[in-house]
């Protein structure tokens, strides 16, 4: 069974640092969280005198590099960090514990557009689907914020077929860099 982790609690930080012995712990953390366990990942390992080999990779996607897909490879995690739905899925296949589960944040999904490039407004629903409706590409991740972009908020804004017509899902890259190199006019990314 997997367990999920905490780090950003420091109380619990200074119990294990007090309570255990060192270990290496494997970890595989998706991208929705990855800023904040750069961070807190060091002072934990700092502090406990544990030792983090960590392993990056979508919640979900058909990409080898999707968790769920190396889990099922049995490639080994003591710790997963992902959107609460993927890790819903691998509770249900009994991979991972479920009283280990554990909510840490709430996400955001971003919009890019290349840098020199008008920003469009989208400050409404009406605004956003203008936008979108304009533009020639736009590129979703392969993770949760891509999921979402495509399943919910192109059928939110009433153009499904339109804007999925025109959407591509990129893997294995952050969108922000197809954005940024002209592949794409827009792009959509967790951030």
């Amino acid at each position: 069974m997997i367990r999920t982790w905490v780090g950003a609690c420091a109380a619990v930080v200074t119990l294990f640092a007090s309570t255990a012995q060192a270990e290496d712990i494997r970890v595989m953390t998706s991208g929705g969280f990855t800023a904040a366990y750069k961070i807190l990942g060091p002072k934990f390992a700092g502090e406990s005198g544990n030792t983090l080999e960590t392993t990056l990779g979508p919640s979900m996607g058909q990409s080898p590099e999707a968790i769920p897909n190396r889990l099922a490879r049995g490639e080994q995690a003591d710790v997963v960090i992902m959107v609460g739905y993927a890790l819903d899925d691998l509770i249900k296949k009994g991979v991972v514990d479920p009283k280990s589960r554990v909510e840490l944040a709430d996400s955001r999904i971003g919009m890019v557009v290349r840098q020199g490039e008008v920003v469009p407004d989208i400050r409404t629903v009406d605004a956003l689907r203008h936008a979108l409706m304009q533009a020639k590409s736009i590129a979703y991740s392969d993770s949760a914020s891509g999921v979402y972009v495509q399943r919910e908020l192109f059928k939110r804004l009433g153009e499904p077929e339109a804007l999925s017509a025109k959407a591509k899902k990129i893997e294995k890259t952050p969108v922000a860099s197809v954005v940024a190199n002209g592949e794409y006019e827009i792009g959509f990314q967790q951030v």
